[in-house]
């Protein structure tokens, strides 16, 4: 079935569970998507997800997809396929989500990590094309990364290569959610530019940003927004986060000398706000040989980039 011209792809997010069918092309084809039971167990889950494939794969002969692709946070074993607890998902502890899709489809299974899936739907149909080594990193609730090495997915030794968000850029800086201090995610992912514009908002009381909330409730959405709307305050905010961005990127293209990198969420919605800082700490933490091959771009692909994940895994090797 190596040619066959369908593929399903899965996307396993705590949020919501989408299931799709697509060609080679990366057109969708059929789509269904449900909020995610997750309270509710790893079984319930599956149920909801088989649901939604058998309506996906309705009418279309088995012999004609390729096969699924499933996109799931980790932590995760992408030879194995099982998923290990991760921390949207309570209750999945070690589920071999590979071997119960094929059992239930008869069709072969690939199972990536949802930050390596996104790199490769990035690589495939949005800003990575045409790339031999790219990075493409999350942006958002965490900082996560994908790396496209030389062409191929790099994955590392046991599925942990690409954790960006958790390398340290500020000594005894913040406590992350990993228990170290100074990790970029603890600086700058949206939670963190959430926390300090908390920390900071006593000397700002006349900002837009709480025109729109108050400190206890106040988002990285509520801070873009009013930078974008000129506001000094959350501008400022911005810029540190974006700051600490370009020197962990920074640390990366030293070490992986990549030609781009591809950010997602925040740097999507926040535009030159976020990139113009973060490439003047590129500017201060590279050397000038590693800047002049380096692209810093937003993501192109948005929503579609859930729905290419899993689809991607068919069309990589």
């Amino acid at each position: 079935m190596a040619d066959a011209p369908y593929i399903a792809g899965v996307d396993i997010g705590g949020t919501k569970v989408a299931c799709v069918l697509a060609d080679e092309e990366g057109n969708i084809l059929a789509r269904r998507w449900q909020l995610t039971r997750a309270q509710e167990g790893w079984q319930t889950v599956v149920s909801q997800l088989f649901e939604m494939t058998e309506q996906v794969l309705e009418g279309v002969p088995r012999q004609q997809v390729r096969g699924i692709g499933i996109s799931c946070g980790g932590p995760l074993d992408s030879q194995q396929g099982i998923v290990y607890s991760p921390p949207n998902l309570p209750g999945w502890d070690a589920v071999p989500i590979k071997r119960i899709f094929e059992e239930r489809f008869g069709l072969p299974v690939r199972l990536e990590n949802d930050a390596n899936a996104t790199a490769l739907a990035e690589h495939c149909f949005g800003a990575g094309r045409g790339t031999r080594n790219m990075v493409f990193m999350t942006w958002g609730t965490g900082i996560g990364g994908g790396l496209i090495l030389d062409g191929r997915l790099y994955r590392g030794t046991n599925d942990l290569a690409g954790e960006i968000g958790h390398t340290t850029v500020l000594l005894d800086g913040p406590l992350c959610g990993c228990g170290k201090r100074g990790c970029l995610e603890a600086l700058a992912s949206g939670p963190a530019i959430a926390r300090r514009a908390r920390e900071l908002a006593e000397a700002s009381p006349e900002s837009g940003v709480w025109q729109r909330t108050s400190p206890d409730a106040v988002t990285a959405q509520h801070v873009v927004e009013s930078a974008m709307e000129g506001d000094t305050f959350a501008r400022f905010v911005l810029a540190e986060a974006a700051t600490y961005m370009g020197i962990g990127i920074a640390n990366l293209a030293q070490i992986l000398n990549p030609e781009r990198v591809v950010l997602g969420t925040i740097a999507v919605k926040a535009g030159e706000l976020v990139l113009e800082p973060l490439r003047r700490a590129l500017e201060v933490h590279a050397w000038s040989r590693v800047r002049q091959v380096l692209e810093v771009v937003p993501a192109q692909l948005g929503d579609r980039a859930q729905d290419l994940a899993g689809v991607c895994l068919w069309l990589a090797d």
